[in-house]
């Protein structure tokens, strides 16, 4: 009698194990960090309409074409085409930062989503070139990056480690 009872309570303790495992695995998998694979975008310019914060960066995100075209125009200067993003498979993500006289080095160095939050790490290097004849003009720098469409609640942008902004979601009806 001994017996088959301790074979029920080992076989009950197997289940749990494999269950806790399960479950463990499955959370750990949907709180992971998902690489996203990203393409920069150039040929652009920043309409003079874009709501742009003078003293920090402002982020952009875009998911349709026509909201995109309203605020960032193809640069008519340049003999290269813009990168058109695909609306359909893409959604765009951009950063606009102060106008400044010494246009600051950027570069992006990870675009991820966890937890429904997509977030953007960049770099940003000061321009540190002495010239004798200082810029008398000023520019506005920025980035813009195509991304997969992703179903996200907020975004933050990283810059230098620092996060600078975060913005939720719009809801749309």
């Amino acid at each position: 009698m001994l017996f088959p009872t301790f074979s029920k309570s080992r076989f009950r303790t197997r289940r749990f194990l494999l269950f806790f495992a399960t479950c463990l695995f499955l959370s750990l998998f949907t709180l992971a960090q998902v690489t996203l694979t990203h393409r920069m975008l150039t040929g652009y310019f920043l309409s003079n309409e874009a709501p742009v914060n003078k003293s920090k960066p402002t982020l952009f995100i875009f998911e349709r074409a026509d909201t995109f075209e309203k605020l960032f125009q193809p640069a008519t200067t340049t003999s290269r085409k813009p990168t058109v993003p695909n609306f359909n498979k893409e959604m765009v993500v951009g950063i606009a930062l102060p106008p400044t006289n010494k246009p600051p080095r950027l570069s992006v160095s990870k675009v991820f989503v966890q937890d429904s939050v997509l977030t953007v790490r960049y770099i940003r290097l000061a321009d540190t070139t002495l010239t004798k004849n200082p810029q008398s003009f000023t520019s506005q720098p920025m980035l813009l990056l195509a991304i997969p469409k992703q179903n996200v609640l907020k975004t933050k942008l990283v810059e230098n480690g620092k996060v600078v902004e975060t913005r939720k979601k719009e809801v749309t009806e």
